[in-house]
C-alpha cells in the first residue's frame, strides 16, 4: 500500500510538473544577481558527506532577467542530477563567467559521466537512465525548455571512459542578460 501511496504522488508530480511547463510557455523576468542567485541554489543541495560543493565567480555585473522559479528549477535539477551521479563521492562545481550581453553558469561533476550512446537522447522526454521509480525522463527536458525560454543555451561535455581522462559531466548555459523576444 505504501508503494502505491508514493508511485501515485510520483505519477501525481510529473503531471503536475508537464502542466506547469506547458503553462509556462512565458517567463516572468526579475532583474536577479545571479551570484547570489547560483549560490542560494546550493543551500538547497541534499549531499552526502563524501560530495564536495564549490562555488566560483568572477564575475563583475552580475544583473540577469530572469525567471528565478524557472531558473531555480533548472539549476536544482542539475546540481540534484550531478549529486546522484557522484555515489562514491566527488566534487559539485558550480561557477559563473562574464560574457558581456551574457552570463554563462557551469555545473559540473566529477562523477560517473554520461555514456556516449546517450549524450544525444538526455534531453529527449521519458528518457532515464535511473532505476524504475528513481527518475522520470523529465527532469533533463525541462530543463532544457527553460532556457530555450530564456532564449539561452546549453551544452554538455561528458566522459564516462576512465581511460579517456577524468569521468564527469559538465552542462554549460548561456543566458542573455535581457532576452529578446
Amino acid at each position: 500500500l505504501t508503494l502505491i501511496v508514493e508511485q501515485a504522488e510520483r505519477c501525481k508530480n510529473i503531471v503536475g510538473g508537464l502542466l506547469n511547463f506547458a503553462r509556462k510557455s512565458q517567463v516572468n523576468l526579475l532583474e536577479t544577481n545571479m551570484v547570489e542567485f547560483c549560490e542560494h541554489s546550493l543551500d538547497s543541495v541534499i549531499k552526502p558527506a563524501s560530495v564536495q560543493i564549490k562555488f566560483e565567480s568572477d564575475v563583475e555585473n552580475p544583473m540577469a532577467m530572469i525567471d528565478r522559479d524557472q531558473l531555480m528549477q533548472v539549476l536544482t535539477n542539475l546540481e540534484r542530477n550531478a549529486v546522484e551521479a557522484m555515489p562514491t563521492g566527488g566534487t559539485l562545481t558550480v561557477s559563473i563567467e562574464d560574457a558581456e550581453e551574457e552570463l554563462k553558469i557551469t555545473i559540473a561533476d566529477t562523477g560517473i559521466g554520461i555514456a556516449p550512446e546517450n549524450m544525444e537522447k538526455i534531453f529527449t522526454p521519458f528518457f532515464t537512465t535511473k532505476a524504475i521509480g528513481k527518475g522520470t525522463g523529465m527532469g533533463l527536458p525541462l530543463v532544457y525548455g527553460i532556457v530555450k525560454m530564456h532564449k539561452g543555451q546549453i551544452k554538455v561535455k561528458s566522459v564516462s571512459d576512465p581511460a579517456l581522462g577524468p569521468t564527469g559531466t559538465r552542462f554549460k548555459i548561456t543566458l542573455p542578460r535581457q532576452p529578446q523576444n
